[in-house]
């Protein structure tokens, strides 16, 4: 793995003492030679983590100075994790303007790219300065949403890359989001359509797949590929952490975990018949150091929202897991419905740590991003039974989160679930015959498979504002550093 030298920092350092972080890119046109070099950049899974843009800007200026034709490319889920960027009038501008401010060339598109819903999806991909690629995706107005299946860019010094990419679908043919928010879009299998851009090799000199499928789903695919054709594969949507080169069929493969903690330099090194090197270097950006005093003084202006920092309740003890978390929400979901019980996916709970102290109105758009709806189930006990094993194939061999009962998995020796035993929140064998009025959220409702009599009923109120009015009667949170509710046995 190559990595800058001290003595390119401190050439570095020194011209940006004189240019002062300036973004514009800078070209310079060179004669056609035997060996040209390429250099990218690259991010996935931003997840509007907006705070580290100034760090980051500055990081961009400091490796455009040294090297000046540098690609900078966004492996999707730009959106989705901080409320100043969720819940802003225009929904998820704030991230794309910052990444117009630093003149990303390129991007995925990333399942949660959706949540913004098919208005606001248009909305980004029209005022975005930079085109999105994606493969297996097909829409019904083309013109309303300009997604590419590839893109073919030559560089300064002759280089031509073509950049391909595939997005991971789930078990309903969709990308994980609402799927309300799918409508007017079509998927294809990721794997037989990243197959029929191989010929993409044929009118460049490099062949890039940028998806959003995730690591493993990556590797696989790169074994599946023929030998020489495809030179690199930058990843996302598993949040993987890749700090040493991963070759796999001689396909370079990488991902920088998420939210703008880091990013990937690539290097490749073009021959006459091809690729002749690649390396890759995991750089940490985070948000301390130096910044970009104007990227700084934009995110100051879409921090300054006042309605985001009202204090409406007081923790009176940390929250350290995304458990914790998630019982506190699914109570209050229980409360606000006047349910005998409630349920909330993994996955609908955003963060893992809450500090003991003032909770915010922003605390609770973190935890609860989606704008899901409350809806109302009758359900029978052997109706929740069968929900609550399907769900947990679905969600990745995660349980879901109860409250109002405790719940029991059994599994196998290949963690594949046998039965799903449930209690009452005194522990005693819960009445399966018995029918229970049940409170989830909109996307569960929508994307679970189980055995169910009653479609369910819309509260016509999202899941974030009943918790907000819930802690603020409230007042003061009590601890979970305790409390369990499930039980995984195999």
């Amino acid at each position: 793995m190559k990595k800058v030298n001290l003595t390119q920092f401190a050439v570095l350092f020194a011209l940006l003492m004189l240019t002062a972080c300036g973004t514009t890119k800078k070209s310079v046109t060179l004669l056609p030679e035997t060996e040209r070099t390429i250099t990218i950049l690259s991010v996935n899974d931003i997840h509007a983590a907006i705070d580290n843009f100034p760090r980051f800007g500055f990081m961009v200026d400091s490796l455009r100075a040294i090297y000046p034709d540098m690609l900078l490319l966004s492996a999707g889920d730009n959106q989705t994790g901080n409320p100043i960027n969720d819940q802003y009038s225009e929904k998820g501008m704030p991230v794309i303007e910052l990444m117009n401010m630093l003149n990303f060339d390129l991007c995925a598109i990333g399942n949660h790219e959706f949540d913004t819903k098919p208005d606001g999806f248009a909305h980004t991909l029209k005022h975005a300065n930079f085109d999105f690629v994606c493969a297996n995706v097909i829409v019904e107005d083309p013109e309303k949403f300009p997604i590419k299946p590839y893109k073919i860019m030559t560089l300064p010094n002759g280089v031509k890359i073509a950049v391909a990419s595939v997005l991971d679908i789930n078990e309903r043919g969709i990308p994980d989001t609402h799927p309300n928010n799918a409508v007017g879009f079509s998927f294809t299998d990721p794997v037989e359509t990243a197959k029929e851009f191989l010929h993409l090799r044929d009118s460049a000199d490099v062949l890039i797949y940028m998806n959003h499928y995730g690591f493993e789903n990556d590797v696989e695919l790169a074994n599946l590929f023929p030998k020489g054709v495809v030179d690199v594969i930058i990843g996302g949507h598993s949040h993987t952490k890749v700090d040493t080169e991963q070759l796999h069929n001689d396909i370079l493969i990488t991902q920088a975990e998420r939210k703008l903690k880091y990013a990937t330099l690539l290097k490749l090194s073009v021959g006459k018949e091809g690729v002749i090197s690649k390396s890759m270097e995991l750089l940490a950006v985070g948000d301390k150091g130096s910044e970009h005093p104007v990227l700084r003084a934009k995110v100051d202006e879409f921090n300054s929202n006042p309605d985001m920092h009202i204090r409406i309740a007081e923790a009176l003890d940390d929250f350290t897991s995304y458990e914790q978390i998630g019982y506190l929400m699914v109570d209050a979901l229980r409360a606000s419905s006047e349910t005998d019980m409630s349920l909330i996916n993994p996955g609908g709970v955003r963060i893992d740590k809450l500090p003991k102290g003032g909770v915010s109105v922003m605390d609770i758009y973190s935890m609860d991003p989606f704008g899901n709806e409350m809806i109302l189930f009758s359900m029978s006990g052997h109706e929740l039974a069968s929900l609550l094993k399907s769900a947990y194939g679905f969600d990745e061999n995660l349980p879901i989160y109860p409250s109002g009962m405790r719940s029991k998995y059994l599994l196998n020796q290949e963690g594949e679930v046998i039965a799903v035993e449930l209690f009452t929140e005194l522990g005693e064998p819960m009445d399966l015959e018995k029918v229970y009025t049940v409170s989830m959220n909109s996307y569960m409702a929508s994307v679970y498979v189980f055995e169910q009599d009653d479609p369910g009923t819309g509260l016509f109120r999202p899941t974030a504002e009943s918790m907000i009015d819930y802690l603020k009667e409230l007042k003061y949170i009590p601890s979970y550093q305790n409390e369990k509710r499930v039980e995984i046995v195999q």
